[in-house]
């Protein structure tokens, strides 16, 4: 089971972008269907007078994902352990219900269809489920997983913004308002293709430098782009409006300083951070930044080197294995 514990990419849609996409070559693609699981609606209609009888109904239906639903996600020591199963059944029930009435896989499941069909286009060789399993589990766990054979979505990380259940005090400490303010039905694709992508990448060694974190951090989000051609940036990016509209006015700005302050070959972890880490607002440039802006000049350092007439044809394999280094050093990248 691979587990992304980012959940969490982005927000707000609204219609300035920060950067856009001229080409869609997976436009005509043939439609990825995809295979919805309610194993949360199976869970919660359990009989709880016969806890021990209905779990092991559960685990003959979801042999797989119900064995990791407990033991990993509820992180029970024992499958048959229905004091722990019940407590659980209590009190998330009431979450259960308002995931319920969001109704967040209507929304989600077209958009997951359309970005599949472009995984399909750009990754063939990669076992592409069609399988969707939707769970409810605790607020503090994950909420997307890759199984043996199907992409599994925790709903209770996807009931919108204003949900209360995001405000209380403990899940605050685990998941600020910056985080849970993306944590939308709209959510659900992006962040099932960014779970998905990092199964199909994942660089052996971690790049030592500010300058590969970024171009790295770049690549995903130039084929992220290309997965969501016609998505909000302040989607895609996981910026909201302001920091999205400012990050592109202030482009110009941010690599004169990264440049002046030869921080490009960095390999200090307060640098690499103030970069990279996700955040309410930059440390450096103040509350009218991301705190990770590293990955937005990556994506464009990328796009630059994409551009280019040398990698005219060049598919999105070979693009995540090119070095950051060449990439660097060949995209002319000159905001």
């Amino acid at each position: 089971m691979r587990i992304a514990t980012f959940i969490t990419f982005f927000s707000v849609l609204f219609a300035f972008g920060c950067n856009q996409l001229n080409i869609d070559p997976a436009e005509k693609a043939p439609l990825f269907q995809v295979k919805i699981e309610r194993f949360d609606s199976a869970f919660f209609s359990m009989d709880t007078v016969h806890t021990a009888i209905e779990i092991e109904k559960l685990l003959k239906a979801y042999p797989g994902f119900g064995q990791d639903f407990l033991t990993r996600i509820l992180m029970l020591k024992k499958v048959d352990d229905t004091i722990g199963i019940k407590t659980f059944y209590r009190n998330y029930l009431p979450i259960y219900k308002d995931v319920q009435k969001v109704n967040a896989i209507k929304i989600a499941k077209p958009a997951i269809e359309d970005a599949f069909k472009r995984l399909h286009f750009y990754f063939p060789k990669y076992a592409l489920t069609h399988h969707v399993i939707l769970f409810v589990g605790p607020l503090e766990s994950y909420g997307n997983i890759i199984t043996n054979d199907a992409i599994a979505v925790g709903l209770q990380m996807h009931m919108g913004a204003p949900s209360k259940w995001y405000y209380d005090e403990r899940i605050q400490t685990i998941y600020p308002t910056y985080l849970s303010r993306r944590y939308t039905p709209d959510n659900i694709a992006f962040s099932t293709v960014q779970n998905i992508l990092s199964d199909i990448y994942l660089p052996s060694v971690k790049s030592p430098t500010l300058i590969a974190q970024m171009i790295e951090a770049g690549k995903i989000q130039y084929i992220m782009n290309a997965c969501f051609p016609n998505a909000p940036d302040s989607l895609r990016l996981g910026y909201t409006n302001e920091h999205c509209i400012n990050i592109k006015s202030q482009e110009g700005e941010i690599w004169s300083y990264l440049q002046h302050e030869k921080l490009s070959y960095s390999t200090h972890s307060t640098d690499i951070d103030n970069f990279m880490q996700d955040a309410a607002f930059s440390n450096l440039f103040g509350e009218s930044l991301p705190g990770n802006i590293g990955k937005y000049i990556g994506f464009k350092i990328v796009d630059a080197w994409m551009q280019q007439k040398t990698q005219k044809g060049i598919t999105m394999e070979t693009l995540l294995n090119t070095s950051s280094d060449k990439i660097f050093e060949t995209a002319a990248y000159n905001p």
